[in-house]
């Protein structure tokens, strides 16, 4: 096993042993980590701290709900999204809300790498390729 392939895996040990009992990062757990790896010599230092702060980026990534939007949903609406998401990903999803004036109408929900769109262009695709 080459050493990046070794510090690949052992940074995702280190990032299951970051997380709390919700599958969400716990800032006090990350200190820890870092901490534990001050010890080692700085070459194996840094390639394991870049896989380690790329992982923990994502796991983080995986617990907000990125919801963009022509008009404002309401406050059942994103609190009904909220509990379907947080059901669906089996943790906690914190919800941020932003404005798109790209979308005409409709919204685009992005978890992480997952996105899920519902929104007059998304709408009107299969129509187009019907057309041309």
């Amino acid at each position: 096993m080459t050493a990046i392939s070794r510090n690949r895996e052992l940074s995702k040990k280190l990032v299951r042993l970051s997380l709390d009992d919700d599958s969400r990062v716990d800032e006090e757990k990350v200190l820890e980590v870092l901490d534990s790896l001050r010890s080692l010599p700085t070459s194996d230092q840094k390639l394991l701290l870049r896989f380690y702060l790329d992982q923990i980026k994502k796991e983080m990534e995986k617990s907000v709900a990125i919801l963009e939007y022509a008009g404002k949903p309401s406050d059942e609406a994103i609190e009904a999204l909220k509990q379907k998401l947080s059901l669906q990903y089996g943790r906690s999803i914190d919800v941020e809300m932003r404005k798109n004036q790209d979308l005409l109408v409709g919204i685009r929900v992005s978890v992480g790498d997952d996105v899920y769109e519902d929104s007059a262009a998304t709408r009107l695709r299969p129509l187009i390729r019907a057309l041309t």
